[in-house]
């Protein structure tokens, strides 16, 4: 029997921020194939602290995972 359109056959699907197992092997892949030595031997060179900043930052979102951005919605009292 056919789903109905605009409905899903999963109601729950995947839980939110889970990642998939395709997502997952690429990321252990990326990881076996990315030297953390070298990574170090390269920024070492680095002699300007403003270099060496940028580079840091550049590299920290892959390291511990980009965080998406969040705004905080202020709740305002409707005057009627």
């Amino acid at each position: 029997m056919p789903f109905k359109k605009g409905t899903s056959g999963n109601l729950i699907g995947r839980t939110k921020g889970s990642v998939s197992t395709t997502s997952k092997l690429i990321r252990e892949h990326i990881n076996q194939a990315i030297d953390g030595n070298k990574i170090m031997e390269m920024l070492d060179k680095i002699d300007s602290p403003t270099e060496y900043f940028n580079a840091i930052s550049k590299l920290l979102p892959y390291s511990i995972g980009k965080v998406k951005v969040y705004e905080e919605i202020e709740e305002r009292e409707l005057l009627i």
